[in-house]
């Protein structure tokens, strides 16, 4: 770190954040290029690849998200950490080369243990790439059964061990790397994981760097441009990558570098842009989802809260073998079970998604202002609406249950903290009455002024932090 770097404070931190993650967009904004702005969304096959977007562009529509992708301007494709991601198609190149170049030794070792023969993979690879040229678009299944016999053998017990049943799946990820194939979701939509899998034509290679440092410098910038301004560790806790390769990337990337809030960091250059844009984002209300980039690329919330309630006891994903979720404090946790509401520029609760009467609850352990408030209920009304009538459902991923989103909504009504803020969300005619922490509250057309509630600790069970 140079003698001479600036150094940013803990709310110009906050502000450049809060900027660089699209709280203060401009209505309108086509969904690539939000993502080109804040991130590579996660998809899990649930809801919240659209929620991601939906907190940025409050009136979004999932239709238009669904033809962004069916046209190719928004990719499925797996990046960092082999993780699956909605890309923009212009860092589709950069996402599939650091996919392979993370999992390349990996894949040998595996391969090697569940006794793929040598050119094995590629022999089966002309075969898909082949079928799929001459009969279209097919499913993981559809191109098991179309494959003439024996062309795919059982891996058995030796593939099992390292999670490989047959070539088919190394086949399949060889042509994706490669850029001979790629993947689109089955019927156009995002909250699931089922994919076809298409022949790609002739086309001019997009040129990657062929030395790391280079490419991991790319990677570097592309992930500051997301996090507006962040340290080296939540950089390597993002991608994967080790602190040693971080550390040779960054004289090589456009970015740069500070103390903030008394760590060494790395920033955007137009940092100054982003500052300016203060008065913006510090009212900002959003409902985020899970594991929203505003906290999975920070390494969790603790960025997002203020001093007063950071040790509010959380629940929290975890890799326990039990099903009791295990508890954090808001400085401590990496992960939430719960999605975030961000108000007044800073984490002011939780809300999750009532799959009874279908509407989306908020939750605040602190009170935020009068104007926060009537935007809260503004948006409980948008994303209520948003996830009953256009998603049809509140599930964060491919395992979530309707049961679960029950759990944690039961969970939302125990957070602690000064005091709970119990803003009330539109209901359905005939439908059951949205509770507050003591007693139901009577059904009503108009939203009701916002009450408080003395909060009670309570514990619950939540599965495991799910995986790609």
């Amino acid at each position: 770190m140079p003698p001479s770097a600036p150094t940013l404070d803990s709310a110009q931190v906050r502000t450049i954040r809060l900027a660089a993650q699209g709280m203060a967009l401009a209505p309108g904004m086509p969904p690539a290029h939000v993502v080109a702005r804040v991130g590579w969304l996660r998809t899990l096959g649930g809801a919240d690849a659209y929620l991601a977007l939906h907190a940025r562009q409050n009136r979004i529509a999932r239709g238009l998200i669904d033809t962004q992708v069916q046209h190719g301007e928004l990719r499925v494709v797996p990046a960092v950490r082999g993780c699956i991601y909605l890309a923009p198609k212009t860092d589709v190149a950069l996402c599939l080369s650091i996919a392979e170049s993370m999992s390349s030794a990996r894949a040998a070792r595996e391969h090697d243990k569940a006794g793929i023969k040598k050119g094995e993979i590629a022999k089966l690879s002309d075969q898909v790439s082949t079928l799929l040229t001459t009969k279209g678009p097919m499913t993981t299944d559809a191109l098991r059964r179309a494959l003439p016999d024996g062309s795919i053998r059982s891996l058995g017990d030796a593939g099992k061990k390292v999670g490989i049943s047959s070539p088919l799946p190394p086949a399949l990820r060889a042509l994706e790397f490669a850029r001979r194939i790629e993947r689109t979701p089955e019927d156009g939509r995002l909250d699931h994981e089922r994919y076809l899998w298409r022949a790609l034509g002739p086309s001019t290679p997009v040129a990657m760097p062929s030395d790391l440092p280079h490419l991991h410098a790319q990677l570097l910038e592309r992930f500051v441009h997301f996090a507006g301004v962040a340290t080296l560790p939540m950089f390597c806790a993002w991608s994967g990558l080790s602190r040693r390769d971080a550390t040779a990337a960054v004289p090589f990337a456009a970015v740069d570098c500070v103390v903030a809030d008394h760590q060494d960091a790395v920033c955007r250059t137009d940092s100054n842009d982003l500052l300016r844009m203060a008065p913006a984002v510090d009212g900002a209300v959003a409902f985020l989802s899970f594991e929203d980039n505003l906290v999975h690329l920070y390494g969790g919330p603790a960025h997002l809260v203020d001093d007063a309630h950071l040790d509010i006891e959380v629940p929290s994903w975890g890799a326990s073998k039990s099903k009791a979720a295990p508890t954090h404090t808001l400085r401590t946790a990496p992960h939430l079970a719960l999605r975030p509401l961000l108000a007044d520029g800073c984490l002011s609760g939780f809300w999750e998604y009532d799959p009874d009467v279908g509407v989306a609850m908020p939750r605040c352990f602190r009170t935020p202002s009068r104007e926060a408030q009537k935007k809260i209920e503004e948006h409980s009304f948008a994303v209520s609406a948003f996830l009953r009538t256009e998603i049809g459902h509140g599930r964060s991923f491919s395992l979530d249950t309707d049961d679960e989103l029950r759990l944690r909504c039961k969970l939302l009504r125990s957070i602690g903290g000064d005091r709970v803020v119990v803003v009330p969300a539109p209901t359905r005619s005939k439908a059951p009455r949205m509770p507050s922490p003591t007693k139901p509250r009577a059904t009503t057309q108009k939203p009701a002024a916002a009450t408080v509630a003395k909060s009670k600790p309570a514990a619950g069970k939540l599965r495991k932090k799910p995986k790609d």
